[in-house]
């Protein structure tokens, strides 16, 4: 039997920040991943505000959602969805040999404290950029984001 959609139909990510530091980098990283077909992104332990200076208005094309705690968020995971930690840790493969799988949720730390061991342990693969320090979050969100459409399209 001939399905009606292609496998690429069956994709999707979303992305979001445990306690982003700004809203600049929560508004920078919205819309990176709408212009690259993010489902949706989100914030944990966070709130966010819509700014003016938002040209595209992301707000009405792609939604955030906001989680009063890491149990909210993780009560959410879709089912066959993996958590893919960014993360300079021992046990984080880097970017360049990753697989991104089909169906994800990623997640960044704030600069100041990156993800929190409770969060890391929840994960199911953890992946790293190319550098010796760490990037800003929205930065480093939308180089993972442009990885993952470069090697699933």
């Amino acid at each position: 039997m001939k399905r009606n959609w292609e496998a690429k139909d069956e994709r999707y990510f979303g992305i979001g920040i445990y306690q982003p530091k700004t809203e600049e980098n929560i508004g920078t990283l919205w819309r990176t991943a709408y212009v690259y077909g993010a489902s949706f992104i989100f914030v944990i332990d966070a709130k966010y505000k819509k700014k003016s200076n938002d040209v595209l208005k992301v707000w009405s094309k792609i939604p955030l959602f906001q989680f009063e705690s890491l149990e909210a968020f993780l009560s959410t995971v879709p089912y066959s969805c993996k958590l893919v930690g960014i993360e300079m840790d021992d046990r984080a493969q880097p970017i360049k040999t990753y697989q991104h799988p089909d169906r994800c949720l990623y997640v960044l730390g704030s600069e100041n404290n990156g993800l929190p061991k409770k969060i890391i342990e929840k994960c199911h693969d953890l992946i790293y950029l190319p550098g010796e320090t760490s990037l800003n979050v929205a930065v480093a969100g939308s180089i993972t984001i442009f990885d993952r459409i470069n090697k699933l399209s």
